[in-house]
């Protein structure tokens, strides 16, 4: 017997709703959907199938500021696929986004790594032109 069905949502805890919602719907272009009537605010997105975000508001979950755009390749995050990662990476600059470039992996697909407003990690990984450089 499984212990669970089917992957339902991921979570990230934010302190600005309005920030996150240009992030994730605007910078992303994620479809924000329905959301039930819980008493503290927050937005749901699709991410495909039945998979969700779910980005909730604590304005006093500990963001210590100076630490917010550090970037350490292990630390917690979220992957989303992409059928073509250098057309993300153009978009992405063009925004004037920052983000964390990785070409050359041992997986062989580009990886971009970014950060929300509140520092919440996402990466985005797909295939990629790019020649892959021996390590």
């Amino acid at each position: 017997m499984r212990l669970f069905d089917r992957f339902s949502h991921v979570s990230v805890v934010v302190s600005d709703l309005e920030k996150a919602r240009a992030f994730y719907g605007g910078v992303l272009g994620l479809a924000e959907i329905p959301r039930p009537a819980f008493d503290f605010p927050g937005a749901w997105y699709s991410l495909g199938g039945d998979l969700q975000l779910h980005v909730i508001v604590n304005p006093g979950w500990p963001f210590p500021p100076v630490e917010r755009d550090r970037f350490e390749i292990r630390a917690p995050h979220f992957a989303l696929w992409v059928d073509d990662a250098d057309a993300l990476a153009t978009r992405l600059a063009a925004a004037g986004q920052p983000f964390h470039d990785y070409v050359s992996t041992p997986t062989g697909l580009r990886q971009l790594f970014l950060h929300d407003p509140d520092g919440n990690m996402v990466e985005f990984l797909g295939p990629t032109r790019q020649p892959r450089v021996a390590r």
